[in-house]
């Protein structure tokens, strides 16, 4: 997801931690960069809105199960329910029938890189709609988003190619749903979600994507959906649903800039791994983007600390 921690992990953090506490974060980057080139694969065979759908009702089942299991199923409370349902629609829903849409135009790598680039978004929006007042190494770290994003998007907007144009606003679409998400819960520092919400939060995104998929492409391709059921059991039970529930469980010990940046590692693993699967090439301008925008996510995740040792 995006360049920070899943936006429903807790900020608290014991003053050490061992490499071996990173272990789960380390695996939950790995299987959410592999993610990308995998949703490429879906794509062949399945629309993206019937895609998504499947994603989070298949991850809806499965947390439920576990959960149920762990006996740690629960109803949202009446604080918790306006942040579920935005999580939901926006950071679950929204972000992932944007970017399947631009997978159909938009190499996975590349994808993936503007899709994650939130802080394009967070640090204005902070500002605008929260009344923060983000000091200079959060704007720079804006400023090095922004200067990545128009090194990546640049060569596509020269040529015009209209496909590629499309599916580049769709990941920007796609980033600015997930930032309106983080918004919504900084506003909201009181109520934090735990792992207890994910079911929940996968089934508020599969009810409106069965119903825009069903109106727009009409009834499932069952015989589709079985061909591709090891992509579909990725995406969802494995890259949703369990890797979030251990991801929130652990993210608590661990400290919030360190989870920052090793969020950057989605997008450099999407990377990779698509030129393995999908041969797509990383170009220079790929590259400078993509080094433009982990300044701007280490900027900003770093700028707390070197704020305070600039003040000594």
């Amino acid at each position: 997801m995006s360049a920070t921690v899943p936006s429903t992990a807790s900020s608290r953090a014991p003053a050490t931690t061992g490499f071996r506490s990173f272990l789960p974060l380390i695996g939950a980057v790995v299987i959410w960069g592999g993610n990308w080139p995998v949703m490429k694969m879906g794509l062949a065979h399945i629309s993206p809105l019937w895609f998504a759908a499947c994603r989070f009702g298949s991850a809806a089942l499965i947390s439920f199960l576990v959960l149920g299991a762990l006996r740690r199923l629960r109803l949202p409370s009446r604080q918790e329910w306006p942040l579920v349902i935005g999580v939901g629609l926006l950071q679950m829903g929204a972000f992932t029938a944007l970017a399947l849409w631009a997978l159909q135009y938009v190499p996975p790598g590349r994808a993936s890189v503007i899709a994650y680039a939130t802080a394009i978004w967070v640090i204005p929006l902070s500002s605008l709609v929260l009344g923060e007042r983000p000091s200079r190494l959060q704007w720079l770290a804006t400023a090095f988003s922004y200067a990545g994003i128009a090194v990546i998007v640049a060569p596509a907007l020269g040529g015009w190619e209209l496909h590629t144009v499309m599916g580049l606003t769709m990941l920007l679409g796609a980033s600015l749903a997930w930032s309106v998400s983080i918004i919504q819960l900084r506003a909201n520092r009181a109520t934090r979600l735990g792992a207890e919400m994910i079911p929940w939060e996968c089934a508020v995104a599969t009810v409106p994507l069965i119903a825009l998929a069903w109106l727009r492409d009409g009834a499932p391709d069952l015989g589709a959906m079985v061909d591709i059921w090891p992509v579909i059991a990725y995406t969802g039970p494995l890259a949703t649903a369990l890797t979030f529930i251990v991801v929130l469980n652990v993210t608590q010990s661990l400290p919030p800039a360190a989870t920052s940046i090793a969020m950057l590692g989605v997008p450099v693993i999407g990377l990779v791994l698509s030129t393995v699967a999908w041969h797509e090439q990383i170009s220079l301008d790929l590259s400078i983007g993509l080094a433009l925008i982990g300044m701007g996510v280490v900027t900003t995740a770093l700028a707390p600390r070197l704020g305070r040792l600039a003040a000594r």
